[in-house]
């Protein structure tokens, strides 16, 4: 390996240099564009005249274009480096998202550049956790929640400058448009040497290392379950507080945020505890607390207790991920590009299918019904943790 993938820190605090908050905007710039292409869907249905059915395969197509991004990117990675991969993804993402905000294109072209903009930005999700782990070593709990807290904030913000934008003279778009900026930016701060991030060369090959082991495939599967929990809720979550507390669509969005502002504030706590405490007990608390939080928000119709209900799960969920993506990491000792890429190939796949179930099933019960689907996969996640164990100590990297 490069001396740019050896640790920086042998402790459990996150080291902030130049490379670790450039990962942190790249992630963050990503998650902006998610969050307000998700907000946006409606308007550009709108704006197309198309059908609820076009405009929902658009996250089909976003999906398709992440799973093959995120398959390849370890073998890109190993050929141009990490830090080239991380520029081409920039560059390629920010051209992609800026030729879908141009007015009057139909949805055969949008579809097409949701596909482009995913697959740019699953290579660059892959580098990102990639490089976290190799470069943070010990804090990569920590770095991890740390980093997936900021994604949460754009989580909130993408959405309100998407809002925002409609009412000033350049739309909807405008609120999108700040991912093309905000990517270019980083492209320019980042200058000439991509060194930093990982070189050519430095990515352990399934040819050179051989498979990942078993236990990485088991530790995949409980973080798969997690992803598709909460895209659930985030995808599903409005509807569910309309039909079990009779709110308004519109304070039922607005409610949704109780959710995602859990998660961030989660997040941010969960950044000092994944530095004092066991990973993978406080995964197990985490998962336990999801589903208890989860079961009272599933089983309450009154309006106030319902919200701060559906908070407290967010707060509960928000550091189940970056835990997970840890545990995946230290299966694989010296294999993280590889574990990173087949952990975001399933997990985004579990992001098209888990709501897709959900909502499949609402159409012949209820949406209230329908959430069953939420508790199995904690249930089954906190399963597969209790079975299948990852030592806390994350071995060297070679």
């Amino acid at each position: 390996m490069s001396s740019s993938d050896a640790p920086v820190t042998d402790d459990t605090k996150p080291v902030h240099d130049r490379p670790t908050v450039m990962a942190f905007a790249s992630m963050s710039t990503w998650s902006w564009f998610v969050y307000a292409f998700g907000a946006s869907l409606a308007l550009l249905r709108d704006d197309q005249g198309t059908s609820t059915t076009i405009s929902g395969l658009h996250g089909t197509s976003l999906a398709i274009g992440g799973v093959i991004g995120a398959a390849i990117a370890p073998a890109l990675s190993n050929r141009i480096g990490r830090g080239n991969v991380l520029r081409l993804s920039s560059i390629g993402a920010a051209v992609a998202i800026a030729i879908y905000l141009i007015p009057g294109m139909q949805a055969g072209g949008t579809l097409a550049l949701a596909f482009i903009a995913c697959f740019f930005g699953n290579l660059l999700v892959v580098a990102v956790n990639s490089f976290i782990g190799v470069h943070q070593g010990k804090a990569t709990a920590s770095a991890l929640t740390e980093s997936t807290a900021y994604a949460s904030l754009m989580g909130l913000l993408g959405p309100l400058a998407v809002g925002f934008a409609t009412t000033t003279i350049f739309g909807w778009r405008g609120g999108v448009a700040v991912a093309v900026i905000a990517f270019l930016v980083i492209e320019i701060i980042r200058g000439k040497s991509t060194s930093a991030w990982g070189v050519a060369g430095a990515v352990a090959t399934r040819k050179t290392h051989g498979k990942l082991p078993g236990l990485t495939y088991w530790a995949i599967m409980a973080g798969t379950c997690y992803m598709g929990t909460e895209f659930c809720v985030s995808l599903w979550g409005a509807d569910l507080l309309r039909e079990q507390a009779d709110f308004s669509a519109g304070a039922a969005a607005a409610g949704l945020a109780a959710f995602t502002g859990g998660i961030f504030l989660g997040r941010a706590i969960g950044s000092k505890l994944a530095q004092r405490l066991p990973s993978e007990a406080l995964l197990r608390v985490a998962l336990l607390a999801s589903l208890v939080t989860f079961i009272l928000t599933w089983l309450t119709s009154a309006p106030t207790l319902l919200l701060i209900f559906f908070f407290l799960t967010g707060l509960s969920f928000a550091i189940v991920w970056p835990l997970s993506m840890t545990r995946i990491l230290r299966t694989a000792p010296g294999l993280t590009d590889r574990a990173a890429g087949t952990t975001l190939a399933f997990t985004t796949g579990a992001i098209a299918v888990a709501p897709f179930i959900l909502g499949a099933l609402a159409s012949s019960v209820s949406v209230h019904t329908a959430f069953v689907v939420v508790p199995i996969l904690l249930v089954t996640q906190l399963i597969l943790v209790l079975l299948k164990p990852v030592a806390d100590v994350i071995p060297s990297q070679h």
